[in-house]
């Protein structure tokens, strides 16, 4: 694919980071976290939205909570026809480590919900994705060498659905963390799923519904913020953060294989990733955040599939 621009859409916060992207009512959304440092003891979400018959991004919304670091939202619109955000807040007030995750809903973009906690106190419910029954959500906790699958309820509230789903002592590998679903036509599932100890190289888990028994693949390569979009011709597109240099970059996946095959490298260095994949025909927009240009910055790429 053809690498056509690479934008640099918001910079207004000390720090700006940790991005998705959806697309919603004939719009890009774009998530992401907004506050003083990496680490802090708040964190607000920003939502950006630009039609597709428009130049530039405007801010739709800015979610915040007193003493509450927000972080990493991620965007999914639900078959009902609203917005689902999903997203944890970090309580530093404390000595301990104080997490819980949150959903929020909209039915423009603009206008939220208050947001709900969900899952189990300390579990990062990573994203939102809808699989063939509902959605689900994979969720980590930092002192527990596993991940575990919740599954979204009628009421909307997530219920722990599968424990673990991937772990050290099943599977032999350290701190799972990260993920991203992504439903193929079959109506099985595939799971890009990030570690950060041992060898650190990010695994691939492939489940028939009802998601329960799940095959892994090791991608024999480290990487982090995954985002995964099967595309309209059925290939599968993830963008992720690889090292050795640090950078963003999109990947083929090769499922039979267990392979990613690096096609394009963003600008992009030191503190980046966290990216969101949206395809509109040819077209494919992958926002994500990086601090090549001195601040840490959100950027929107736009590539061309028709010039492979």
């Amino acid at each position: 694919m053809k690498l056509c621009s690479v934008e640099r859409v918001w910079d207004e916060g000390e720090h700006n980071a940790f991005t998705d992207l959806c697309e919603f009512k004939q719009a890009l959304w774009l998530c992401f976290r907004e506050a003083e440092g990496h680490v802090s003891d708040e964190g607000d979400i920003r939502i950006l939205r630009r039609g597709y018959d428009e130049n530039d991004f405007s801010s739709a919304a800015l979610i915040h909570i007193d003493g509450i670091d927000l972080r990493d939202p991620k965007l999914v619109q639900s078959p009902d026809g609203r917005l689902l955000l999903t997203c944890a807040g970090v309580n530093r007030s404390s000595e301990r480590f104080d997490l819980q995750s949150f959903t929020a809903w909209s039915d423009d973009g603009s206008s939220w919900t208050e947001l709900c906690a969900q899952g189990d106190a300390n579990m990062w419910l990573w994203r939102s994705r809808y699989l063939a029954d509902g959605a689900y959500s994979v969720a980590y906790n930092y002192s527990l060498d596993k991940v575990s699958l919740y599954k979204m309820d009628a009421a909307g509230d997530y219920q722990m659905h599968l424990d673990p789903l991937f772990s050290l002592a099943q599977n032999g590998l350290a701190y799972p963390n990260e993920h991203d679903l992504s439903l193929l036509d079959d109506g099985a599932a595939l799971c890009l799923l990030r570690r950060d100890k041992d060898s650190g190289t990010g695994q691939l888990g492939y489940a028939k519904p009802p998601y329960l028994d799940w095959q892994w693949q090791d991608l024999g390569i480290p990487i982090g913020g995954p985002a995964m979009l099967k595309l309209d011709d059925g290939r599968l597109l993830c963008a992720v953060r690889l090292y050795q240099p640090v950078r963003t970059s999109l990947c083929w996946l090769d499922a039979d294989q267990g392979k990613l095959n690096e096609v394009q490298v963003l600008p992009s260095d030191g503190d980046t990733s966290y990216p969101g994949l949206v395809q509109q025909g040819n077209a494919i927009y992958c926002s994500y955040y990086s601090s090549h240009e001195d601040k840490t910055a959100i950027y929107l790429a736009e590539l061309d599939l028709s010039q492979d």
